[in-house]
């Protein structure tokens, strides 16, 4: 799985499986999933894990960020 950022467009695309989402990238959506501390992509009804920093590229790229802050357990 690799997500595609055109900046020129303004909008990113992923493979999940053997289906092909797009979005703008403003409607892309990074949030947190706390069982397994790994950031989640959100785009176009589909979510998919994605590592820190393709999440950090979308972000940058003007995804939302909607990350959670994890503390680490004693």
């Amino acid at each position: 799985m690799s997500v595609q950022i055109d900046t020129t467009t303004g909008t990113c695309s992923v493979v999940i499986g053997e289906t092909t989402y797009r979005s703008a990238i403003m409607d892309v959506r990074i949030t947190t999933d706390p069982q397994v501390r790994m950031d989640l992509l959100h785009i176009d009804g589909a979510s998919v894990h994605v590592a820190a920093d393709e999440a950090e590229h979308l972000i940058a790229a003007g995804a939302i960020d909607d990350r959670s802050l994890l503390v680490a357990d004693d």
